[in-house]
């Protein structure tokens, strides 16, 4: 599942959201955001205009004076059926413009040895990103939480062809639900649709070769993540 995701820093001060996979010149600096982290949430304004706001990551429960993730992602299937995600889904859907987004493998842990198994799997992050520096658009449901800054969740589908060979510690092989760019209107609420319809348009984004998909301990994710040496 999506544990970060990358986008360019100066992403939301962009005026012109008519183009926002081109809308910035792909040399802009990056930031990267994991849950509970902010970043800026493509939607409509109340006005029906793009806008883009700030938003933190994960549906979060108030204890003890603090905000703690509860939801950080939605599966497409659930989206209409869920009494949760329903609401959301109907009034305040929006998008996260990535450069790049990551899937967890589950890899064997090993002994001292490093040969001896230790029975237990570790995460390794997989960095997914346009061979061509192109930007993806990422579907998200948010909500506004009064007194406190607004939230969203990631959509989830199933996995594509070349995610689904490396995501198998999910039981249902998940990845980030990438739009068409085609669908972005649909998925906004700017083109006229019923529920259905815009649930229908989640599905596996197929890049058939166009994405490079590379462990981040690899030197080819290296080479492809120049921010790779400051993740940890």
């Amino acid at each position: 599942m999506c544990g970060k995701f990358r986008y360019f820093a100066s992403w939301a001060d962009v005026h012109d959201f008519s183009e926002p996979l081109t809308a910035r010149a792909s040399n802009q600096p990056e930031e990267i955001a994991m849950p509970m982290a902010s970043a800026p949430v493509l939607h409509l304004g109340t006005d029906g205009r793009r806008q883009a706001r700030p938003m933190r990551w994960g549906f979060t429960n108030l204890r003890g004076g603090r905000r703690f993730p509860e939801h950080v992602h939605a599966r497409n299937d659930r989206l209409l059926a869920s009494p949760l995600w329903r609401p959301h889904f109907e009034a305040r859907r929006g998008l996260l413009i990535v450069t790049s987004f990551n899937e967890g493998e589950e890899v064997p842990t090993f002994r001292p040895d490093r040969v001896t198994p230790t029975g237990n799997t570790r995460t390794r992050q997989w960095t997914i990103r346009p061979k061509d520096n192109t930007r993806l658009a990422i579907a998200v449901l948010f909500r506004d939480v009064p007194g406190s800054e607004p939230e969203f969740v990631m959509c989830t589908t199933e996995a594509n062809e070349g995610i689904s060979q490396f995501v198998t510690g999910d039981p249902d092989k998940r990845m980030a639900a990438v739009l068409d760019p085609d669908h972005i209107p649909t998925w906004l609420g700017e083109t006229p649709s019923t529920p259905e319809q815009v649930q229908s348009i989640l599905t596996p984004f197929e890049d058939h070769g166009s994405w490079q998909m590379a462990p981040e301990d690899t030197p080819a994710a290296a080479k492809a993540d120049p921010l790779q040496g400051s993740l940890f």
